[in-house]
């Protein structure tokens, strides 16, 4: 068997003897081919949306949360403060400590929610600029020539019809100045005031009057060159700053806390423009200028023998000063008041002769016993 397979396989075989007709090759068929489109798998993406959906879900769940977190926070802290601020007007009720922006308290131009902000900032400029005792040391300029250049720009200051501010801001860039510049001498003395006075005009007034108004006052000593030239100076010198603290922004609210008349607040301006004549005073915090000013003003038209006896809690608790922290000063104050009836610069003294000012300078009560008993030596005092 094994044999005849061997035989079999090994003929070969005759492809034409085979049954049937031959075999023909097979026509080629053509098939069209088929485009396929393979379909990208969204579904990983569509999951990574959802979970980015999910993140964002969760991240935004706590700032939501942490806004109301935050509102709640800051009602119950408003809460407080309300509670406080209600405690305190008991406490100082109790006290008779009265609130005196109790009337002002709709007008918007008496910006009361920021008054005591306002006056708090003014203290901390006045403690970090001071006008340093005795500045004048090693100066060209003594005190009696600054006395006759201040006596001078008040009747220029008059002259102009300006602002009250604009004249003790004034006076305020000269002695800052000469604080700094020890080489100002005779010569560009009352050019440094004309100087002074053209830039607080530009900072207080609306209308400034021109350059050539300062060179007539002047009796054209200068030129306007040389006026606008100190001008640069001085502000180089005092590093742009202008917004200094003055005597007269106290005295308006210790005015208002006191409750004081027209007479008295005449009297207390009065008092307070007399020490810019004055050297020693231009070294005093202007807020305890303004406070001797007002406190011997009351007691010196309500003719009271012990001034401690008119400041008042009320003016204590607002002002944040004691009898005791100005008394001194008012004893300076009372030797000006004295001194003014025979020196030779006199132009305040008569600016406050007018009826304009009541005639304040001109009432009997400033030679009264109280004046009169200030004005004795310093161990009777």
């Amino acid at each position: 068997m094994g044999t005849v397979l061997q035989a079999v396989s090994k003929k070969k075989v005759d492809l034409n003897n085979l049954v049937g007709p031959p075999l023909q090759a097979k026509k080629k068929i053509d098939v069209p081919k088929k485009t396929f489109v393979v379909k990208k798998d969204t579904t990983a993406k569509s999951k990574e949306n959802i979970d980015l959906n999910k993140k964002n879900i969760t991240a935004v769940k706590p700032k939501a949360e942490i806004i109301v977190q935050k509102k709640a926070a800051v009602q119950v802290q408003n809460k407080v403060s309300e509670v406080v601020k209600s405690s305190q007007i008991q406490q100082t009720k109790e006290m008779g400590i009265y609130d005196p922006d109790e009337k002002t308290k709709d007008d918007p131009l008496m910006v009361v929610e920021y008054t005591e902000d306002i006056l708090a900032y003014l203290r901390t400029i006045e403690d970090k600029y001071p006008i340093k005792e005795k500045f004048l040391e090693g100066a060209k300029v003594t005190s009696k020539m600054r006395a006759t250049l201040v006596n001078w720009l008040v009747e220029a200051h008059m002259n102009f019809s300006l602002e009250l501010d604009t004249l003790y801001l004034c006076i305020s860039i000269i002695d800052r100045y000469l604080q700094v510049n020890k080489s100002v001498d005779r010569s560009v003395f009352q050019l440094v005031g004309a100087s002074a006075l053209l830039l607080s005009c530009k900072h207080e007034e609306l209308y400034v009057p021109d350059v050539s108004d300062f060179v007539f006052i002047c009796d054209n000593a200068f030129k306007k060159e040389q006026i606008l030239q100190m001008e640069v100076d001085i502000v180089k010198k005092l590093d742009f700053r202008m917004g200094w603290p003055l005597g007269i922004y106290f005295l308006r609210r210790y005015s208002k806390v006191a409750q004081v008349k027209s007479d008295h607040y005449n009297l207390a301006k009065y008092i307070l423009e007399l020490g810019l004549l004055e050297y020693n005073v231009s070294s005093i915090k202007p807020s305890l200028q303004a406070a001797a000013a007002c406190c011997l003003s009351m007691a010196v038209l309500n003719m009271v023998s012990d001034p401690s006896k008119v400041w008042t809690p009320t003016l204590a608790h607002y002002t944040k000063y004691h009898y005791s922290d100005f008394k001194q000063y008012m004893y300076d104050y009372a030797d000006l008041i004295a001194k003014a009836e025979t020196s030779k610069h006199d132009t305040i003294k008569q600016k406050y002769s007018s009826s304009k000012f009541g005639k304040i300078s001109l009432s009997f009560k400033l030679n009264g016993p109280l004046i009169r008993k200030m004005t004795l030596s310093p161990v009777l005092k």
